[in-house]
């Protein structure tokens, strides 16, 4: 019993980990995207007007934001395909085994044709 429980705490402080991790990314990603932002619209409206700036970088994240939705409605057959056996998870495995007997002990008991 106390496997399990330590292996389910290693899996809540690995995912821990990685959703801080993710965050972290993504609020650096977010204040970069904001800094290279500035710096096109002073570039832009530097060289042109803000008008200009404005339809640049709206355009920009426009086109970005249209990339993203595809990529993410896109799915392959890999990604919606079960896992394979192997890959299940040990109490999945117990409980299929136990259907496939519970089923099988049924299939026993009723009267043959």
């Amino acid at each position: 019993m106390s496997g399990l429980v330590s292996d389910i705490r290693r899996r809540a402080r690995h995912t821990a980990r990685a959703a801080a991790f993710t965050v972290a990314g993504v609020i650096f990603g977010m204040a970069g995207l904001a800094f290279l932002t500035v710096a096109l619209w002073i570039l832009i409206a530097t060289y042109q007007s803000a008008l200009i700036a404005h339809a640049v970088i709206g355009g920009l994240y426009l086109l970005l934001g249209m990339c993203f939705l595809a990529f993410g409605s896109h799915s392959t057959d890999a990604e919606t395909a079960p896992p394979p056996p192997a890959a299940r998870e040990p109490l999945l495995q117990v409980a299929e085994a136990f259907a496939v007997g519970l089923q099988a002990g049924r299939a026993a008991r009723a009267p043959r044709s």
